[in-house]
């Protein structure tokens, strides 16, 4: 148990100095719209937004285009683009991505966001915060207008779990589904949160072990564990928030915590390991 508690010290004290928040806002005012980023948190940068394949408009306050495929299918070649990139020797966490989505009478009825984490191969986690019944998420994680509605529209989220990232993430947003091709389609309010801290604690960190120990590395109310373990969760602050005993395929409510990136560790098989979540 000393091997324990002085690895959890050590994880304290790494949490206390290197984990810090960050918020990029993109309020895309004027005309023509500002396309860079008011930034909060440090050791990190944020790409001004661009597009390939879509037209930009005249339009102010927002970030407008035409151009996008009628068709109902995602075009890989036309999307808004925008990258966040850790400082050397941070790593990056990304929890959500929300934004306002607005269409013409004829613009694109379907988008959806991927990351380069993937090689942009899966739409991201999709759903809208809050409830808007103009917006469905549909198979698989389309954003989708339920009306023929052409006002400006919130609530569009995206949760990437993206933990860990030594390097540039970049996030393509595609509209597509439109009912004309000179239909226009714009994000605004676009805000990316998440976390930049200088460790880069999973399980592999510990001993080479290769247990699982929590399942879902972005958690909305419950951690699900892979394993069985005496485990404690320590803040950012290297402070223990909540300890309990789990066994694999287990869930521990965690609703009462407040949002942010904490290192669950325990005792798996007689290693002690350890693993970041970011609390959404």
């Amino acid at each position: 148990m000393k091997k324990f508690y002085s690895l959890l010290a050590a994880i304290a004290v790494s949490a206390t100095v290197s984990a810090q928040a960050f918020t990029a806002t993109y309020a895309f005012a004027g005309t023509p719209p500002v396309t860079t980023a008011v930034t909060t948190g440090s050791n990190y940068t944020a790409s001004a937004f661009t597009s390939v394949g879509y037209t930009q408009t005249a339009t102010g306050n927002r970030f407008t285009h035409e151009g996008a495929p009628t068709a109902g299918v995602l075009d890989t070649s036309k999307y808004l683009q925008v990258t966040v990139t850790p400082a050397a020797g941070y790593y990056l966490d990304v929890s959500s991505i929300t934004f306002r989505a607005q269409r013409s009478g004829t613009g694109p009825r379907y988008y959806a966001v991927r990351s380069s984490v993937d090689g942009y191969a899966a739409n991201l986690p999709a759903s809208i915060v809050p409830a808007n019944a103009e917006l469905e998420v549909v198979p698989t994680n389309q954003f989708h207008y339920v009306n023929d509605i052409s006002t400006g529209q919130n609530g569009s989220t995206v949760t990437p779990a993206i933990t860990n990232q030594a390097g540039a993430v970049t996030f393509r947003f595609y509209f597509y589904g439109a009912e004309a091709t000179t239909g226009t389609f714009s994000v605004d309010d676009v805000v990316i949160t998440g976390n930049v801290d200088d460790s880069n604690l999973s399980v592999s960190d510990v001993n080479g072990s290769k247990v699982k120990l929590v399942k879902n590395t972005i958690v909305n109310n419950a951690i699900v564990f892979g394993a069985k373990a005496n485990v404690n969760i320590v803040n950012a602050n290297g402070q223990v928030v909540k300890s309990a005993a789990v066994t694999e395929g287990t869930s521990l409510d965690v609703s009462s915590l407040n949002k942010g990136m904490y290192i669950i560790t325990g005792d798996v098989n007689g290693q002690t390991v350890s693993q970041k979540i970011i609390k959404q």
